[in-house]
């Protein structure tokens, strides 16, 4: 049986990689390259700082604690079931005790669908939510990139050294707290999957006797 609903870890590529705001093909007769201007953006200053990355974390929290209240009572009602059929044991006879055992594992076979489908519909909205986010970074960046004239910009996370003045986050920020001061979180639809026979009859571990 699956531990209860805990870490949910969601990996989100909110990353800003090196980005070219001046590309020139390279032909013949060209002009020549520019010489490059960098900047430098903090991208974990901005998922921890920006209003719409906040705004997503608030509403992921809320339905993350749902999620986990749901599952804990669910694993609970199944830890309360197995122990009735251990008390019984000796009670009940063979075919009794094979049909709570094969009742007992087509719950938890639904628990684990229903666990997979929530983490599922939590992720959806979750990366729909920061997509957003991300997109208004950019467009932030690019503005900014722009205005001082930068035509590359890497993260922070990869220079090791820099001219605090070549740092442009908090100028993004600003400019993304202005065109999206927050975002919605779209409601994790639960889409749960149809039980299959193989699903349906999944092993238990269960004391012997």
């Amino acid at each position: 049986m699956n531990g209860r609903l805990a870490g949910w870890i969601i990996s989100v590529a909110l990353a800003l990689p090196p980005m070219a705001l001046a590309q020139t093909p390279i032909v013949s007769g060209s002009s020549p390259i520019p010489p490059p201007i960098i900047g430098v953006v903090d991208v974990d200053e901005i998922q921890q700082d920006s209003l719409a990355a906040k705004a997503v974390r608030t509403q992921a929290a809320k339905y993350r604690q749902e999620f986990q209240q749901q599952g804990g009572a669910e694993e609970a009602a199944l830890r309360a079931t197995q122990q009735a059929i251990e008390q019984d044991r000796k009670t009940l006879s063979p075919q009794e005790l094979a049909d709570k055992a094969r009742a007992f594992d087509a719950s938890v076979a639904d628990y684990q669908r229903k666990e997979l489908a929530r983490r599922r519909a939590f992720e959806k909205s979750f990366n729909l939510a920061m997509g957003k986010v991300q997109q208004a970074m950019y467009d932030a960046t690019r503005q900014v990139a722009l205005a001082h004239g930068a035509n590359v910009i890497l993260p922070r996370g990869q220079v090791l050294l820099f001219d605090p003045k070549m740092n442009l986050t908090k100028e993004i920020i600003v400019l993304m707290d202005k065109a999206l001061p927050g975002t919605d979180f779209p409601p994790p639809q639960i889409d749960l999957e149809p039980l299959t026979p193989t699903s349906a009859n999944l092993p238990v571990a269960r004391k012997k006797n």
